[in-house]
């Protein structure tokens, strides 16, 4: 079974040239996606991903994510801060905000590749031994001793 990696190498990241940043603004008519207000200067736009490029498959032959991290169609052109609410969450919830979801999903890939692992090792136990874990022993704790011959009275 062929699959994809999740996400792309660490360190991949490829500067969006000027000629999409353009394309991006004249498809929105100049308009911020998010709020839908007139953007300003273009160097004080940021583009967004979406979805973020962590959170796309790689592609090891085109050596780009899928899809390609600079495609015009999954850019979109907002304002500072509405670019910060998507990226890092508001300030009441951080639920849905990418930062979140790719850490989510470097989690749930981690806990997937271990499970796998433990699987393909029940198949073969030559595959990769683990250590042997040590039985803990409860430490003892004497109970106080009472003397047996005197009558309590």
């Amino acid at each position: 079974m062929n699959e994809l990696p999740l996400a792309p190498p660490p360190g991949f990241r490829k500067a969006i040239p000027d000629k999409v940043k353009l394309k991006v603004v004249i498809r929105q008519g100049g308009a911020c996606a998010t709020c839908t207000e007139k953007l300003g200067k273009l160097e004080d736009t940021q583009f967004d991903h979406v979805p973020a490029v962590q959170l796309r498959c790689w592609d090891p032959v085109a050596k780009d994510t899928i899809p390609p991290s600079n495609d015009e169609e999954h850019i979109f052109a907002k304002h500072v801060d509405c670019h910060a609410e998507k990226t890092f969450g508001s300030k009441a919830s951080k639920r849905g905000a990418d930062v979140t979801e790719i850490a989510r999903t470097k989690r749930i890939a981690k806990e997937t590749e271990e499970f796998r692992r433990r699987m393909l090792q029940k198949l073969d136990p030559e595959l990769e031994e683990r250590p042997k874990k040590t039985k803990k022993q409860w430490p003892s704790r004497p109970f106080p001793k009472r003397d047996k011959g005197k009558a309590s009275g």
